[in-house]
């Protein structure tokens, strides 16, 4: 099993100092996300979940085979009984052929069984509606009356049109039961040939013995004496090769038979009807070969031919019903020993599924209450209670060392609080120091500055009070305006403090600007201004914005100190962008590199050699907390522009608004 690790499980408690406070950072169980938000697919299912389903498809999958099995022996089943039903119906010609052969009988010859005759016609014309899948109904009406027509004749009288008729027609009977029934579809290798032998061999052998036997009859014609040989020679060849068929059909289905039944019961009466066959014919040969005169061939060779062939048809079809129903009665164990198969694996599979959900699932679903809880307490000493030597077992194991390691890094958070705490304490004053220091050096500079200039006007021989007026007014000016900076700045650190204002932009970079222009001008430093005329007020703190522009037109003018003196350059604009004011103040210096172009706005980051990191991380404080944006990019050719972008409020944002539709009255 691989683990891969998203981060670092270790609980880590900084400090990372802020403009004017300290901000914690934390890392722990609470931080650690194991889900993907995503569209919801199979792999965010829970695990008893997928279990369930691949359940669910297995069980569907053995339903749908099983259904198959079952449907599939049914239609097996269904077909050997449809050839049973077709046997059963074929059953009943042996008794019309027996009666329409024995037309060509002596009087006393006769077996008179007509009444067994009408029975199997009237059960043939009931077949259609009877069975549903024999479609012989206008065949046997057609026989009907060719045996109504052969009712009461003798053998000298009957018709040979009819009675060749009758026997046609029951061939075709035959034959069409044989179709219907699907008895000449038998797929099985001795059925097949057996059937073979019922449907199709038997009832032509018996067409080709009846229509032999009426050659025995007087000629009426000198001519006949040539026909009758002619015709005996076609259906000797015809009827030797039916015999052979049989033979044949027998030996062959004699292979699918290793019982021997088969070659026990229908080979001898197969062999009698062959040899009865042969004589017959041996008679009739001599009969249609000797002179006019010669007598007739006794009755009996014709009888023990035509009683050969029936006994052969009744012999041959009740082997053929066994094994039929010996098929069926396969067919049905089959379908037994795979139900009890299927029933057998799945039961099987059953108990897999249910073992596998008890020493997987269970334990799966314990380990994610388990997490979701310590999540929801913070309680490390938990632990997860499950032993086996599988996947499941080595990663409870190891949640349970990491749940070790974390109760350890819990308890020491605990005992480092107060300490964090004194650090934090600590360095929060040191911030506020800091931003004191620099935000009063500039006010407290002037008014060294001032402070000498004056001292320097009294000392002349001449003192001149006008200038050493103006110089202490600038130090009381210079030391009113360090009063509102440590009265702005310590404004910060309160909650809820508003000091804001209505104030003009342009107006208050002209006041800033008045306040470095002696710095700017003895840097040799050419200031230019675009200020957009009517700009709306803003509500701001305008001490801290002072503090801001000045501070960021002191940081120009720093950067351009390695600059030619020709080049330095200082350009500061304003201009009105939607509901917004836009302040740019851009140099001419040496620019800043792109990766520090937002690393300059941390505190205590600095590229300057004396500078302390702190003024630009203030001035980003101030412009947020005025709902605004400072941000810093390269010069059109060399420099950086800084860009402050102050918002509107609610007021000016309409007028301005009306203003530029045209519909605006002052």
């Amino acid at each position: 099993m691989v683990f891969r690790a998203v981060a670092p499980i270790r609980p880590v408690h900084g400090i990372v100092p802020g403009p004017f406070g300290i901000t914690k950072a934390y890392c722990s169980l609470d931080s650690i996300r194991t889900d993907d938000p995503g569209p919801p697919m199979f792999k965010d299912l829970r695990a008893g979940t997928k279990f369930l389903i691949l359940c669910g498809v297995s069980l569907a999958l053995t339903s749908v085979a099983t259904y198959a099995l079952l449907v599939e022996k049914q239609i097996a089943i269904s077909f050997v009984h449809s050839e049973l039903v077709g046997s059963k119906y074929l059953a009943m010609l042996r008794p019309i052929y027996r009666a329409v052969l024995e037309t060509q009988f002596e009087a006393n010859s006769r077996s008179g069984q007509p009444a067994r005759s009408a029975q199997a016609v009237a059960s043939l014309s009931g077949a259609d509606k009877t069975t549903g899948n024999l479609q012989i109904r206008n065949a046997v009406q057609a026989l009907a009356a060719s045996l109504r027509e052969l009712e009461g004749a003798n053998a000298e009288s009957v018709s040979n049109e009819a009675y060749l008729s009758a026997l046609k027609n029951l061939r075709e009977i035959a034959a069409r039961i044989g179709d219907d029934s699907k008895l000449i579809l038998d797929p099985v290798l001795d059925t097949y040939h057996v059937q073979n032998v019922v449907v199709t061999r038997l009832p032509t052998a018996l067409e080709q013995i009846g229509q032999a036997q009426l050659l025995t009859k007087a000629q009426t014609a000198a001519g006949d004496s040539v026909d009758r040989k002619g015709r005996l020679i076609a259906l000797e060849t015809l009827l030797r090769t039916s015999t052979d068929a049989i033979k044949n059909d027998l030996r062959v289905a004699q292979r699918g038979n290793p019982d021997a039944v088969l070659q026990e019961t229908v080979e001898p009466a197969a062999a009698d009807f062959a040899t009865n066959t042969n004589v017959f014919l041996d008679a009739l040969r001599a009969f249609v070969q000797s002179d006019a005169g010669a007598a007739r061939p006794a009755a009996s060779t014709y009888a023990a031919a035509v009683n050969g062939a029936l006994d052969t048809w009744e012999t041959t079809q009740k082997r053929l019903d066994q094994l039929l129903m010996q098929r069926i009665d396969s067919l049905r164990r089959q379908r037994l020993l795979s139900l009890l198969l299927i029933g057998g694996l799945g039961l099987l599979g059953l108990l897999v599924a249910l073992l596998t959900y008890r020493d997987m699932i269970v334990p799966i679903k314990r380990l994610a209450e388990l997490a979701k809880t310590i999540r929801a307490t913070k309680n490390y000493g938990l632990r997860f209670d499950y032993e086996s030597r599988d996947e499941i077992g080595r990663l409870g194991g190891a949640f349970n060392e990491m749940l070790g390691e974390l109760a350890v890094s819990r308890e020491r958070e605990i005992m480092s609080q107060a300490e964090i705490a004194r650090v934090s304490r600590l360095a929060t004053m040191g911030a506020m120091v800091a931003s004191i220091a620099h935000e009063i050096r500039q006010p407290l500079a002037a008014v060294v500055a001032n402070s000498h200039a004056g001292t320097r006007w009294l000392e002349k021989e001449q003192p001149n009070l006008g200038e050493a007026r103006a110089a202490l007014k600038s130090i009381g000016e210079d030391g009113h305006r360090a009063n509102e900076v440590i009265t702005s700045i310590s404004a910060m650190f309160k909650k809820n403090a508003n000091r804001r204002v209505p104030v003009d932009i342009n107006e208050l970079v002209n006041d800033v600007l008045n306040l470095s222009r002696g710095e700017l001008r003895s840097r040799k430093i050419a200031l230019s201004t675009n200020l957009a005329a009517g700009l709306p007020a803003i509500s701001a703190d305008p001490v801290q914005l002072r503090e801001v522009l000045l501070n960021l037109i002191m940081n120009g003018a720093e950067a351009m100190s390695a600059t030619a003196e020709n080049l330095r350059a200082l350009t500061i604009a304003s201009r009105l962008e939607a509901d917004e004011v836009t302040i740019t103040v851009e140099d001419s210096g040496a620019g800043i590199d792109t990766k520090d172009s937002e690393q300059i706005f941390e505190a205590f980051f600095t590229t300057k050699p004396t500078g302390m990191g702190m003024g630009l991380a203030i001035c980003r404080s101030i412009v947020a907390a005025h709902n605004g944006r400072l941000w810093a990019s390269p010069g059109t050719s060399c420099g950086t522009v800084f860009y402050v972008v102050l918002p509107l409020d609610a007021g000016e944002t309409r007028t301005v608004a009306l203003r530029n539709t045209g519909r605006y009255v002052s």
